[in-house]
């Protein structure tokens, strides 16, 4: 998932961040954040969480999962 993940935080930077947890180290928030299986997605806006999912997926389905969540329509 990381190439995936990768492309799609550069192609999306203006419109979203993806920040990565290290869930081997980061235990507390591993718990804080209920994260049972990776990749966990999860999305916050203005600081609150607004939508999770969790598995491997391409870089299509991910942006539309995201962008779904956040509710913003995809612009070509």
């Amino acid at each position: 998932m990381k190439p995936v993940v990768t492309g799609v935080a550069l192609e999306y930077r203006d419109t979203f961040t993806f920040a990565k947890l290290d869930v081997n180290t980061q235990r507390e928030k591993t718990t804080e954040y209920q994260i049972r299986g990776t990749p966990t997605y999860i999305v916050f806006k203005d600081g609150e969480t607004v939508g999770r999912f969790v598995g491997a997926m391409s870089s299509t389905k991910l942006v539309a999962q995201i962008l779904g969540i956040l509710g913003i329509e995809e612009t070509e």
